[in-house]
């Protein structure tokens, strides 16, 4: 019974760490293509903001969003409009590869699924 404890413990230590880094990574993503200078968007910094936006929203969900967007604007923008593009991108950008894999993976389905009787 601990075992399975400490292995689902793990497992979700593993997960959450997972889900961190690729959301640290998205975001990052979505400050460089609104042109944050390098200074303001490295890679460490982006994931306590991403790990503050996290606890944030959880914790406070209607407000955290727009307490997630101030975070943003302090840790990595100049203007609102930034921050909030940056936290849209950082949402939209994954849904958009997700779909990219799905079409091409319905595309390539009937090439490995034999179709009819």
């Amino acid at each position: 019974m601990q075992m399975e404890l400490a292995a689902i413990g793990i497992g979700l230590a593993i997960i959450f760490l997972i889900v961190w880094i690729i959301g640290s990574f998205f975001l990052w993503l979505a400050l460089r293509m609104i042109d944050v200078p390098l200074e303001k968007r490295d890679f460490g910094s982006v994931m306590i903001t991403t790990l503050i936006n996290a606890i944030l929203i959880s914790a406070i969900w209607f407000i955290g969003c727009i307490i997630a967007w101030w975070v943003i604007k302090v840790r990595h923008t100049d203007t609102w409009g930034k921050a909030i593009a940056a936290w849209i991108l950082s949402i939209v950008i994954p849904i958009l590869i997700a779909f990219g894999i799905l079409i091409v993976l319905g595309l390539a389905l009937p090439l490995f699924v034999p179709i009819g009787p």
